[in-house]
């Protein structure tokens, strides 16, 4: 199970631009993004290609699970033996159904948030398959009628390290144009 961390990559105001590009359009060309922030083409692709090594960022699709074809979309929230936690999480992790897993705090131990084409299909998941994972003591499930927000885009600043010394550090580069000044460099 890849497991993500918590802890912040450092990246700059530059990076935090292609980031905010890319979620507005995650096909926009680098050459269009490059014109856009007054750099070259090839330190934006370098950026990108360094945000997505480092996992800052995946590029895809992302498919509304109710158009095509999961009917039912449920929330599962699991009570687990803590000692049974990792080894339930990598086998939740590897199925098909789901599609976020997550450890928390609370009331519960795992959340999890899974699509199922039908009924019987989220009962065959309920009771046979969730049956054969390690720890699971209970699980609370909400079915999920009508989706109001979806939406994986975040505000984003840069994340920068603080330097021995206090102060904060990261790359520096040129300041990237604004629309306007843009507007004023292409009309020459």
């Amino acid at each position: 199970m890849a497991t993500e961390s918590a802890e912040s990559v450092v990246f700059d105001d530059l990076d935090a631009q292609i980031i905010t590009l890319l979620q507005n359009d995650g096909r926009r060309p680098t050459v269009e993004m490059a014109r856009h922030l007054a750099v070259a083409e090839g330190t934006v692709r370098k950026r990108i290609e360094r945000l997505i090594r480092e996992k800052v960022i995946q590029i895809g699709a992302w498919a509304d699970p109710l158009k095509i074809g999961y009917q039912n979309y449920a929330v599962l929230m699991m009570h687990v033996d803590l000692r049974d936690l990792e080894r339930a999480a990598e086998q939740l992790s590897k199925m098909p159904e789901v599609f976020f897993l997550g450890t928390c705090t609370g009331g519960f131990d795992l959340f999890v948030t899974a699509c199922f084409r039908s009924l019987e299909h989220m009962h065959e998941f309920m009771t046979k398959r969730l049956s054969r994972v390690p720890g699971i003591q209970r699980v609370s499930t909400s079915h999920v009628t009508r989706v109001k927000k979806r939406d994986y885009s975040f505000r984003v600043t840069a994340v920068q390290r603080e330097s021995p010394g206090g102060s904060r550090r990261g790359r520096r580069h040129r300041r990237p144009r604004t629309t306007r000044e843009s507007r004023r460099a292409a009309r020459g």
